[in-house]
């Protein structure tokens, strides 16, 4: 009897059954955040004597779809972060599924401007920014408003840094398994600068540039073409060596953009707005049709205007107004410096 028990005991454990995979036993994602060649970020820096923004993200988003219907099956959030030896930054988390083939979409989920909709259909997944408003339109546009009717101007975006994994396969595991995958900016970065006389009576200046990308479809890298829109932003006070003569004042800025729409004719227009030390409005407008063609604008991003735009000596009333009595008070105009966080 001993020993048919002994007997009973051992078929017992020989006959143990073991799950397909333990369940304990997670997804791992780790995505590295590959920034090194976003021009005028961190390279081809064009002016070094104005502020250069900075791409960072404490967190990420995965959405994971069905790659045969498209659908939305589950999603998760990655905040672990480290830095690895190029000095990357990579965001790491679990992620509870099952054993299948996936798409895998991730992107970082901290941009105050850019925004994300539409995320249960794959295809249809777009970031976007809203508009300018109406306040800021009747101050900055004056005269010039009637040129961008029927025009969308929108924020400037944050860079959205996106990783795709399309029709990955997880096999069966009772291991833990690790997805490796990196992410990239979906956004352009450009330099504009236009030589000014008299920068001495601007207070404060914006540029719109129209004719540009409103938003991107991001799960198939596709920027949207329709319509067109226009882009917002703010410019600072600084000086191109490069400049011949002793005059080298120059208007500029670093903007963010969803790109210059290709195959597809726009017309690429900046307007720039100045309001002068007397609260005035002044405007010059030109088209970047053909600086966007120049091996500057195709290789390095940066749109250099030769024009000279004259800012005129507010006392002899020589200004551009904006014609709707708005004249607001203005201090000394204050450069500032600091770091863009997404």
């Amino acid at each position: 009897m001993k020993v048919l028990s002994g007997l009973i005991v051992m078929m017992t454990v020989s006959c143990e059954r073991r799950p397909l995979f333990d369940p304990n036993e997670l997804v791992k994602l780790l995505v590295k955040v590959n920034i090194s060649t976003v021009a005028n970020v961190t390279c081809d820096i064009y002016n070094e004597n104005i502020p250069i923004p900075t791409i960072s993200t404490d967190m990420m988003r995965v959405l994971i779809y069905d790659p045969e219907t498209g659908s939305l099956l589950s999603q998760s959030f990655l905040s672990s972060k480290e830095i690895n030896e190029e000095g990357e930054a990579v965001l790491s988390g679990t992620l509870n599924i099952s054993h299948g083939d996936y798409d895998f979409i991730v992107y970082n989920f901290d941009t105050p401007t850019t925004q994300v909709t539409s995320e249960s259909e794959e295809k249809a997944v777009i970031a976007y920014t809203d508009k300018i408003s109406e306040a800021v339109k009747t101050k900055y546009l004056g005269s010039k408003a009637q040129n961008f009717v029927g025009l969308t101007i929108n924020e400037e975006p944050d860079h959205l840094v996106v990783a795709r994994e399309r029709n990955y396969r997880i096999s069966p595991h009772d291991t833990l398994v690790i997805i490796e995958t990196e992410a990239r900016t979906i956004i352009d970065t450009y330099y504009l600068q236009i030589h000014v006389e008299g920068m001495q009576y601007a207070s404060q200046a914006t540029a719109i540039i129209s004719g540009l990308s409103p938003s991107n479809k991001f799960a198939l890298d596709l920027r949207t073409n329709d319509p067109t829109t226009g882009v917002y932003f703010d410019l600072v006070k600084s000086t191109d060596k490069n400049i011949r003569g002793e005059n080298k004042d120059v208007l500029c800025a670093v903007f963010n953009t969803f790109g210059k729409i290709e195959d597809v004719e726009s017309d690429l227009l900046v307007t720039f707005n100045v309001i002068d030390t007397a609260g005035n409005l002044v405007q010059y407008e030109t088209s970047l049709n053909t600086i966007f063609q120049t091996e500057e604008a195709i290789k390095h991003h940066w749109l250099l205007i030769e024009d000279t735009f004259v800012i005129p000596d507010p006392g002899n009333g020589n200004t551009t107004t904006n014609g709707s009595g708005f004249q607001p008070e203005v201090g000394e105009w204050e450069q500032e410096e600091g770091e863009i966080n997404l």
